[in-house]
């Protein structure tokens, strides 16, 4: 970006051939040429953003566009995704990848219309929300059907969990690659696309999506997040624990019951909407202050809601629209807020809490009302959006945090870095081995602890039955399983959604082999996601990640004595050794060239 030069390349047939397409071809470009001693806020590294072979064509589920950097905030390989429409936009300007490289000196936007593209002025927009910038765009290029991904004030003050948002309320949150964007001085992507993605079989395309429709119509999940959307995880799954409650202590709140989505239905009235060629449409508004806005997501809810003992949903609605505005990853934000507020309730900081506006207990004077309290929460979000006082060490992440404040380690909540979401690793072994082994760290969104409801099972993989959520042996095979065949899904470009729904992954196959005119059959399929997660652990060693950090925060061993964890500890020190040998690691976790 220093000489804005800007060059267009076709992606080598191999390369797609190898990596399937999209993240699977971005992560090979990245970990080749990105050096993995590499600053993430040096010029060398990349930013990318691609789109797979399903997106923007017939195949459900296929609005979703991803993005990866080297994370500021885990110093290994970070990456992120979004719904929404931006991704069918980009696919429809014929390029599958943006890669930024190098640094501006002022604030710039990439704007591209089909095959043309241009870097411009954004020096007006640099330090705007994200509402405002997206419609200054729309304005400016006097087009009200582009799509933008931009960043925030957290992004452009290098808070290392930024989120990059595309209209309004999509995230690409993980990891801080907002921050990335940010170091770049790239306030936003605009694109235009009048083009349709080009697909080999029209006819076998049909026959496939046809299937995966038939699929998704009789999976139970995809009719209850019809309804519900994600919400109703705070309402079903606080049973089994997976809720984090006031820092990851508890597993039972009565608060959990006030801000879920049966709550949120009670409150009044919901409006459903759909992603691109998405057939639930578990996103909704609802109306808050006169106007129809976005409601929370589960994530939120819980990292935001149950982790800092906050029952108050209008609360929880007012801070979706503030953080999706000022680009901040909300579970990350969750966890920095809760290891503070823990950490204030310890009294082991040196902080005047009353500056920041909490109350003085009525009944011990000495202490103060710290959990659950609304207006100085919502301060902590502004300070740590603009690094200011405390809010300055907060943006580093829990991690540094901690160092920073010389914490215990029981308040490090984080795997490799990244803040743990907001399912409960003590809740089932699959999740634990899944945050520990992750690529991009303390990472959710493979789940297989769906395996234990009945969700995400695929007959093709063996995996057909209910997996125990407290298994060992039965633990390791299913997440590598799933694992593998998440990482070859996301290459094509698909919603995780969509593939939980769907107990066969081979529609999904015939579908990939119909849009490019290869051949993959279900194993060089899983055979290609096994190579995409074994690229991306092998740079992380080469950055200097070993197998003592397959592993999370000590306060995830540490059993919680009521609720659905079961006084469960996760026992990573009999499953890591099995899931090295299962992959084919060397005893040190690497994997073999």
């Amino acid at each position: 970006m220093e000489t804005r030069n800007i060059t267009s390349e076709e992606v080598p047939t191999e390369l797609e051939e190898k990596y399937l397409g999209g993240a699977g071809v971005a992560a090979a470009i990245f970990t080749r040429e990105v050096p993995a001693n590499v600053d993430p806020y040096d010029s060398k590294n990349l930013l990318i953003f691609s789109v797979g072979p399903f997106c923007g064509t017939s195949v459900p589920f296929c609005g979703r566009h991803f993005v990866m950097a080297k994370s500021p905030l885990t110093k290994i390989i970070g990456e992120a995704s979004a719904g929404g429409f931006f991704g069918n936009e980009l696919k429809c300007t014929g390029y599958d990848h943006i890669i930024v490289k190098g640094k501006s000196k002022k604030s710039v936007y990439l704007w591209i219309k089909d095959e043309t593209a241009e870097i411009r002025d954004a020096s007006d927009l640099w330090g705007k929300g994200i509402h405002y910038t997206e419609t200054e765009l729309k304005n400016i290029i006097g087009d009200d059907k582009i799509k933008t991904a931009s960043i925030g004030p957290a992004g452009e003050n290098l808070v290392k969990y930024a989120a990059i948002i595309n209209e309004s309320d999509h995230a690409a949150g993980r990891c801080g690659l907002g921050a990335v964007m940010g170091s770049k001085k790239l306030k936003s992507i605009a694109v235009r696309g009048t083009g349709k993605p080009s697909v080999h079989n029209k006819d076998a395309l049909t026959e496939a999506v046809k299937k995966i429709r038939e699929l998704v119509k009789e999976s139970p999940l995809a009719n209850v997040m019809r309804e519900t959307g994600t919400l109703a995880h705070m309402d079903n799954f606080i049973s089994s624990g997976d809720v984090p409650i006031k820092n990851y202590t508890m597993s039972r709140w009565p608060g959990t019951k006030k801000i879920g989505f049966y709550a949120l239905q009670t409150r009044g009235e919901i409006k459903h909407h759909a992603c691109f060629n998405c057939p639930i449409a578990c996103r909704a508004n609802i109306e808050y202050e006169g106007k129809w806005v976005a409601w929370p997501e589960y994530e939120m809810l819980a990292m935001m809601g149950s982790n800092l003992f906050v029952d108050d949903l209008d609360a929880l609605i007012k801070w979706n629209l503030l953080v999706n505005d000022l680009g901040i990853d909300l579970i990350s934000l969750g966890g920095n807020i809760a290891c503070f507020l823990e950490a204030a309730e310890r009294k082991l900081l040196n902080i005047d809490l009353s500056e920041l506006g909490f109350k003085q207990d009525p009944e011990k004077s000495e202490n103060y009302q710290i959990w659950g309290a609304i207006e100085p929460i919502e301060k902590l979000i502004k300070m740590i959006t603009y690094r200011e006082g405390i809010g300055n060490d907060l943006a580093e992440g829990v991690k540094n945090f901690c160092v920073t404040r010389n914490l215990p380690q029981d308040l490090s909540t984080v795997g490799k870095g990244l803040e743990i979401p907001a399912h409960e690793p003590r809740s089932s072994n699959l999740t634990a081995l899944d945050y520990a082994t992750t690529c991009r760290g303390a990472y959710h969104c493979y789940e297989p602890m769906q395996l234990s409801s009945g969700m995400t099972l695929k007959k093709e993989l063996g995996l057909t039955e209910l997996v125990d959520r407290f298994s060992k042996k039965e633990a390791v095979d299913a997440v590598i399983k799933i694992q593998d065949a998440s990482e070859a899904y996301s290459a094509c470009g698909g919603c995780i959604f969509g593939f939980w729904y769907s107990h066969e992954i081979t529609p999904w196959i015939k579908a990939l082999n119909a849009i490019t005119g290869r051949s993959y059959l279900v194993d060089t399929w899983m055979k290609t996601g096994e190579r995409i997660f074994n690229i991306k652990r092998s740079y992380n060693m080469d950055c200097g990640i070993t197998k003592d950090d397959d592993t999370f925060g000590s306060r995830f061993f540490t059993p919680i004595l009521k609720g659905g964890t079961k006084k469960n500890i996760p026992p990573l020190d009999e499953l890591l050794p099995k899931y090295y040998e299962s992959r084919g690691w060397d005893q040190e976790g690497r994997p073999h060239s």
